[in-house]
């Protein structure tokens, strides 16, 4: 049974060549042809009213003339005729105007329409990229990730450093990335190394007289760090003093660094750098040994930024320096409950401690040789400093 379908204009406009192929005709070939006819037919018909309407519209208007006085009138008349067929010229081509101009309004209206569906499908697929890209680069920082902790527990000294260094870049690379939570997974995985407590391989031996001199429970922590060792914990440390410099790569200032209850027994460079908008280096409960020191001479700590040693031991020689230090706009240093003894320095020299900074040294116990020097510190606007009996100012001396 027939049926009624569709059919595509430019089927319509197929034609089959003499050796049986299908030409295209195109539209505008058509729309010319026509133009062409009519424009014939026009001037066949204009040719023949010119002829007739001019004489029969005298006729019409003035009957009673003669032959010769409508010959006179004939020229004004076909004038007035052929006015009338320019003047349906002026029209039609008006309106041809009006027609042409009316699809080359919709012509620019398609394309710009087009021009706006090309820009979004370019736009969704460059989305695309740009998300399958991200996804990619997710994936191999996780990959990275994972590689790097487990490098941490590799028996070689080497590798271990080597992993400690690979966690600062994977930090920086997670913070161009836009991911401020991993950036502090990393440094969670590095201060969990720094402060985790020492394994058997990362002891040396005492000696005969300390091993004698010293009770069983006492002789684990006397154990100095193997040089091996030291050498991995200083790198993680190195990693942390970049990043807390002003010119590090990624300013980890305002980051939480919790390194409570770390065994130093070697020296710990943080000189220079700035703890600040509420970052904290939190060493409380650490034990400082063995004439171990943490340097943070010329720091600022400002901003609610804090030093934390709370609890501490300061012993055999250990030394914390805070000389040259700024402590201000809330920033503080806490040493409450620290323990300063046999040879323990705390030097706060010429440090600077002004609008509402803070050190506090509550209930410490500074004896047996130890020391906390505050000599040329500058108390000003605020800024204060709690002695182990209460008191807010400067010097403490050994009690």
């Amino acid at each position: 049974m027939p049926h009624n379908r569709a059919v595509d204009p430019d089927q319509r406009s197929n034609a089959k060549s003499p050796n049986g192929t299908v030409t295209r005709v195109r539209w505008w070939r058509r729309f010319g042809t026509l133009v062409t006819a009519g424009v014939v037919l026009y001037v066949i018909v204009g040719g023949v009213l010119l002829l007739k309407v001019p004489d029969r519209l005298l006729a019409n208007w003035f009957p009673d003339l003669t032959s010769q006085e409508r010959a006179a009138f004939l020229g004004p008349a076909t004038t007035a005729v052929l006015f009338a067929l320019g003047g349906t010229i002026a029209l039609v081509g008006v309106g041809l105007s009006l027609s042409r101009h009316r699809q080359e309004l919709e012509a620019a209206a398609r394309d710009r329409e087009r021009l706006h569906d090309d820009r979004e499908r370019e736009q969704a697929r460059r989305d695309e990229v740009d998300a399958q890209r991200r996804i990619e680069t997710e994936r191999a920082l996780r990959e990275r990730f994972v590689t790097t902790v487990k490098l941490l527990s590799d028996t070689a000294p080497v590798n271990r450093q080597a992993a400690l260094f690979a966690l600062g870049a994977l930090a920086d690379d997670w913070d161009a990335f836009g991911k401020s939570d991993e950036v502090q997974v990393c440094i969670e995985v590095l201060t969990g190394y720094l402060r985790a407590p020492r394994s058997d391989e990362m002891l040396g031996p005492l000696s005969e007289e300390e091993h004698d001199q010293l009770d069983p429970s006492e002789r684990r922590e006397a154990q100095r760090t193997t040089p091996q060792e030291v050498s991995v914990k200083q790198a993680g440390y190195a990693v942390i003093r970049t990043h807390l410099r002003e010119d590090g790569p990624a300013r980890w200032h305002n980051r939480v660094l919790n390194l409570a209850g770390a065994h130093i027994d070697f020296t710990v460079d943080l000189s220079l750098t700035t703890i600040a908008n509420g970052g904290a280096v939190i060493l409380a409960e650490a034990k400082i040994t063995n004439r171990g020191a943490v340097y943070l001479s010329g720091a600022t700590i400002t901003d609610r930024g804090s030093v934390n040693l709370t609890g501490a031991t300061i012993t055999n020689g250990g030394y914390v320096l805070l000389a040259s230090a700024t402590i201000t706009n809330r920033g503080s240093v806490s040493l409450d409950f620290a323990s300063v003894t046999n040879g323990g320095v705390v030097n706060v020299d010429n440090t600077t401690i002004t609008n509402s900074g803070t050190i506090n040294f509550s209930d410490a116990t500074i004896t047996d040789r130890g020391y906390a020097n505050l000599d040329f510190a500058k108390v000003t606007n605020g800024g204060w400093v709690t002695r182990p009996d209460g008191t807010r100012r400067p010097p403490i001396k050994p009690r």
